[in-house]
């Protein structure tokens, strides 16, 4: 059986996401008896661009999900951009073959490390825990509180899905 990610990251209110760009990653390597790259993954963020390479459009939609941000509050962000964050979320469900949504919060700190996960929904056990293993390790730009680096929660939601 053949799997592939359509993951997402929902990262704005539904109006929000409506008028959102569709962003895609490709397999690094085409699938057996073809030469064609399948998507890996979907994103509603490019995912080849920082926080400060995105568009003032991108940045809205990410500062819409924050309540009361500041003229000089940036929310976290993944420090290389989503792309390899997703590549990694890849990667994980074709080795686990899990199906659903995955909903989660990571605290990263005014250094950009993360400390925490909460988890707020996952379709299985081992998902949840790899999952927050890949997000631990990720390096984060710290949010922005009025133009200092301070702790916030950086929300991942993907949806894993299955296709044969």
């Amino acid at each position: 059986m053949h799997t592939h990610l359509a993951a997402g990251l929902l990262l704005a209110l539904s109006t929000c996401l409506a008028h959102a760009q569709d962003y895609r990653i490709k397999e690094e390597e085409p699938r057996i008896g073809t030469n064609i790259k399948r998507d890996a993954a979907r994103l509603s963020m490019p995912g080849d661009k920082t926080y400060s390479e995105l568009s003032d459009a991108d940045k809205a939609r990410l500062r819409a999900m924050y309540e009361d941000m500041g003229p000089d509050d940036e929310p976290p962000f993944p420090a290389r951009g989503y792309g390899n964050l997703m590549r990694a979320m890849s990667t994980v469900h074709r080795k686990l073959h899990v199906e659903g949504m995955v909903d989660m919060g990571v605290i990263v700190g005014p250094d950009g490390r993360a400390s925490q996960v909460k988890v707020y929904s996952s379709p299985d056990p081992k998902l949840t825990t790899v999952v927050a293993n890949v997000l631990m390790l990720e390096k984060y730009k710290p949010a922005l509180c009025r133009g200092t680096p301070c702790a916030q929660e950086f929300p991942f939601r993907s949806q894993f899905t299955l296709s044969h």
